[in-house]
């Protein structure tokens, strides 16, 4: 059992520590993005695309280098966003939780969020990313779409698959809820045609 005040004033050091880190990583893979794709890319299109050395192209070269400056930001982004997801975890199992939290829930919840986490992370990374695969070889950018489709469906399929359980019981009480208002109201129906009468 992990006591919910603590998990909750630990969740919330972690994202006040994380966040800042993030936006600044964030912050240096966009302009290293911008000026890629706004001034380097088109520099090396302008210039005719020579080959050098005779093996690649210019901006195959320039779109492999910025593709590994961007790699080696966005994991370096990766162990901060995987410490929010954990945090938010926490902070979510404690926030549903009365005294103490069962340490499978907390893990239920952990696994849950890091998945997400996983899934909005490759999706962002690959959106910054894609100008430069495609600069590189084309197609690989449509196969790793495919891979990066199919991995995210199989990810937030389990993600949901962790969530069922606490999804059956807000949803059953949610329909006891309706039912006893339509109990309520017909009942009102039934003393106000009692009262005509």
């Amino acid at each position: 059992m992990v006591n919910r005040e603590q998990l909750l004033a630990e969740s919330r050091q972690e994202i006040y520590d994380s966040i800042p880190k993030i936006a600044v990583g964030v912050a240096i893979a966009f302009l290293i993005w911008l000026f890629g794709v706004l001034i380097f890319l088109p520099l090396a299109t302008m210039l005719g695309n020579p080959f050098l050395f005779g093996l690649i192209g210019l901006d195959s070269l320039i779109s492999g280098i910025i593709l590994v400056a961007l790699v080696i930001i966005v994991l370096g982004i990766f162990g901060e966003v995987l410490d929010v997801a954990e945090a938010t975890a926490g902070y979510a199992a404690a926030a549903y939780s009365r005294g103490e939290t069962p340490d499978e829930k907390v893990e239920r919840y952990r696994l849950a969020f890091r998945g997400i986490a996983y899934v909005l992370l490759a999706v962002v990374a690959f959106l910054f990313f894609l100008p430069f695969i495609a600069g590189i070889f084309p197609v690989l950018a449509g196969i790793v779409l495919v891979i990066l489709v199919l991995w995210a469906i199989f990810v937030l399929f389990r993600t949901g698959r962790l969530f069922s359980g606490e999804i059956e019981r807000w949803a059953a009480e949610f329909s006891r809820k309706v039912e006893l208002e339509r109990q309520d109201m017909a009942l009102k129906e039934q003393q106000a045609q009692y009262r005509e009468e």
